[in-house]
């Protein structure tokens, strides 16, 4: 192999105080194709040359071959000696201990290869640690590729056991996403990514891998062609999933390694790409050993314990994450990754380090970052720069480039210039990542679908939005607070329900902890309980209408004034009393019911729009229906302390109970409630269907020239096009509940842009379950010039095609 070596000449602008200097720096391999420890030099360049061999040689490895065993552990580095002790599965008295070579900087590994008859796949198997302190201290393997017991020991697995049967899947499968798709290869782009985001636990009442693969014929038969699985890594008990600490072995809780294979392979089959959630930002409070292992924590973060990746012996941290994610892409066979919360690794080394090393030993893996950072661009140098007109930090999602290419003849060269600013803190020109969440969006949506119009920003939001994942509501936007879905969190305000709550002693008793706990004014206390309590009351008002109870409450049909006022005043005390809601609120089944349909409208506008943007869109589960499940923040705790202060917090027990309300299927719905969804999961099947049939709505470009703003109506329009295929989608969103025919006004006046157009969507269409207006007896022919008449519904979205 030749010797690769790196020469770069880099200009960084002004940043954070930092001067626009130039930098030139040199660095070169080592004999084992590494590059030395991260230095404390300005931008010093540095390679991610890790070999294939590299990356598969940690942990307890099996041949797939010859069966024998190998273990390699990264320990703190002035440790003395290292162990490994298997305990074969089916004679535990069968137990051996085997001394592992110090290789120096915190390296241990096996002198030779352990037979299969002394270990093998189901054995257990722990690392016995002698450190430079004195302790000695046993650990379970932080490569663990399956974790039975959370604590103290793990099972050695191998991966070449499991019979895929997805080989279609990789040989040119038109429905497989890849980063590298292009018109040649015929593979699918991350832009045309219609992802169903769920979660194992409650996504099903068994919880388990095996029940989810049940289902994924279903959620393909919707149109859907990817899903994104919320964290696997194995916990301490149920939860979300971001309380992982075992990064390399999937839930046990869940159906393990062969579990979560089996879900994915049956995804292949059925055409569906597989997203994994990975957590690399923070380490779960319950059932980590990795501070007793090595040096790979580093304080805390707002989330839990930190990694240590750029302090002290941090260089074996950053490949052990960075391993984790090829794990569920080599080991799994997941297509794309998305990274939680990226911003709160404080390593953007790092992350690129898991971009460069994915884009270079799995090229067609996207990844998906939940950054949430703001205001950074980037030109065409790589150099970065404040920018307060761009909601996103591009750098994220900015391209990598290769500045500097060391030679070799194998794949172990691979060079990435990484800049280390001097004042401690990494700020890198460039991420790589193919797409992000967006946050932006979300929040600008929010503020139109409540009702606080801001056309000039839901313009910028819609538009810087192109080439992001979009969605209405994710996993967060409903769990984080109350957990109840989009439509009872419209409910609120309309029924007025923050004025019309009653507050009773266990409230008043919360409020006082919660004061307490968050070191807050007891007045800002009262408002955050009442908010919650009347969200969970809109939420127990809509599901008691989805399912029937209301309707003995239903005076429509009853023409005695007698009768009617009984009914009504049982409503009072059957009702409102045991919801503590103020019985001279004025609040009524019409009432509810009128609420209810608006706020339904808002969730079908709503989701026409965000599937009106050009890139990835995304559903939670449950809502490609509108189902009113609540989605709480569930998880089982080792203290029972920890789950008293989230009842503080949430309002509602986050244990059991918790899990038992998110699960979906719960419910037992009315025909009425069951009609209503199937109404609501039309509109979602119908524009998958058009995200798949327009290639405007996926890798088009939305056309700012032909956007309308009516900032007097609410009305807002964009056009979106697609040059290669002269698709051209124009979206035309009522923000306002007024509709088009009404008593003044017979049709709605807007410009369309030239050329003849014909409806395709219309979310007011009763089969969606709204009034039925419609533009579909006549196409509406425009000059681009002159206003056009329409139908137009209130709080609707209609999608016209052209055709000429």
């Amino acid at each position: 192999m030749k010797i690769a070596y790196i020469n770069s000449t880099q200009s960084v602008s002004k940043y954070r105080g930092t001067d626009n200097k130039d930098k030139t720096s040199q660095c070169f391999f080592n004999k084992d194709n590494q590059i030395n420890e991260l230095s404390n030099v300005c931008y010093k360049p540095i390679s991610f040359g890790r070999t294939t061999a590299e990356h598969k040689s940690w942990g307890g490895q099996i041949d797939p071959e010859t069966k024998e065993v190998s273990f390699k552990l990264f320990t703190y580095p002035d440790s003395k000696k290292a162990y490994v002790t298997v305990i074969k599965r089916n004679d535990k008295m069968n137990k051996k201990s085997y001394e592992l070579e110090n290789k120096g900087n915190g390296i241990f590994e096996s002198k030779e290869k352990l037979s299969s008859d002394k270990a093998a796949s189901g054995d257990y198997y722990y690392y016995t640690i002698y450190k430079g302190n004195g302790d000695i201290d046993r650990v379970k393997d932080p490569y663990s590729y399956r974790q039975e017991k959370l604590t103290g020991i793990s099972t050695l697995y191998d991966h070449s056991l499991f019979e895929w049967s997805d080989d279609s899947w990789y040989n040119g499968n038109k429905n497989r996403i890849s980063r590298k798709a292009n018109s040649k290869n015929q593979l699918t782009s991350l832009n045309e990514a219609s992802i169903y985001e769920l979660n194992i636990s409650s996504f099903t009442k068994k919880g388990s891998f095996d029940a989810a693969k049940n289902k994924l014929k279903k959620i393909k038969s919707e149109g859907f062609n990817t899903i994104e699985i919320m964290p696997a890594e194995n916990t301490y008990s149920f939860n979300w999933g971001y309380d992982g600490v075992d990064k390399m072995a999937p839930s046990e809780h869940l159906g393990g390694p062969d579990g979560l294979k089996t879900l994915v392979n049956e995804a292949h089959n059925q055409g569906l790409n597989v997203i994994m959630d990975m957590v690399p930002n923070h380490i779960g409070p319950d059932g980590s050993e990795l501070l007793q292992a090595g040096p790979y924590t580093g304080g805390s973060n707002c989330f839990g314990d930190s990694f240590n990746y750029e302090g002290e012996n941090s260089r074996y941290v950053r490949d052990f994450i960075v391993n984790a994610a090829m794990n569920w892409v080599k080991n799994y066979h997941c297509d794309g990754l998305r990274l939680d919360m990226t911003k709160f690794m404080n390593s953007d080394y790092t992350l690129k380090q898991i971009v460069s090393e994915l884009n270079y030993h799995s090229p067609d893996t996207f990844i998906i970052a939940e950054d949430s950072r703001e205001h950074v661009n980037v030109n065409n140098n790589g150099d970065f720069y404040d920018d307060y007109n761009e909601p996103h930090d591009k750098r994220v999602t900015n391209p990598l480039k290769t500045y500097e290419t060391g030679e070799g003849e194998s794949e172990d060269i691979h060079c990435n210039a990484i800049e280390k600013i001097s004042n401690g803190e990494t700020s890198l020109g460039r991420l790589g990542c193919d797409s992000e969440w967006d946050f932006n969006y979300f929040h600008t949506l929010k503020d139109e679908i409540y009702g606080g119009i801001d056309l000039d920003s839901f313009e910028k939001a819609c538009y810087c939005s192109q080439n992001r994942v979009k969605y209405v509501m994710s996993h967060d936007e409903i769990g984080n607070f109350e957990g109840s879905r989009l439509i009872p969190k419209l409910m609120t305000p309309m029924l007025h329900l923050e004025d019309n709550i009653l507050l009773n002693e266990e409230d008043l008793k919360r409020s006082k902890e919660y004061s307490d706990l968050k070191h807050c004014p007891q007045e800002e206390a009262l408002n955050v309980i009442r908010a919650q309590k009347a969200q969970f009351t809109a939420e127990e008002l809509a599901i008691m209408l989805q399912t029937g109870e209301l309707d003995k409450y239903d005076t429509s049909k009853i023409t005695s004034k007698h009768w009617i006022n009984a009914v009504e005043q049982s409503f009072k005390n059957d009702v409102l009393k045991k919801l503590d809601i103020k019985t001279d609120s004025g609040i009524n089944l019409d009432m509810i019911k009128t609420m209810y349909n608006r706020s339904f409208s808002r969730n079908k506008m709503a989701l026409a729009r965000t599937c009106s943007i050009p890139g990835a869109k995304m559903v939670f589960q449950g809502d490609e229906n509108a189902d009113l499940t609540p989605f709480r923040f569930f998880r089982e705790f080792k203290s029972n302390k920890d789950e008293g202060n989230l009842y503080i917090e949430k309002g509602y027990n986050t244990g059991k109970s918790a899990l038992r309300e998110s699960t979906l299927g719960n419910i037992k719905y009315s025909q009425n409630g069951r009609n209503t969804m199937r109404k609501f999961l039309n509109l979602t099947k119908d524009l998958n269907k058009l995200n798949k049939e327009n290639p405007a709505l996926t890798k088009g470009y939305l056309d700012k020239s032909e956007t309308v703003k009516h900032h007097g109506s609410n009305v807002f329009a964009t056009l979106t096009k697609d040059n290669k295929s002269n698709n051209e989608i124009y979206t035309i969103t009522n923000f306002n509940a007024a509709g088009y025919p009404r008593s003044d006004a017979a049709d709605y006046y807007i410009k369309f842009p030239q050329g003849e157009w014909t409806e395709i969507l219309n979310t007011d269409d009763k089969k969606y379950g709204g009034s039925g207006i419609h533009n579909n007896k006549q196409n509406i022919i425009s000059d681009g010039k002159t206003n056009s008449p329409i139908k137009l519904a209130g709080e609707s979205t209609i999608l016209f095609k052209k055709i000429k």
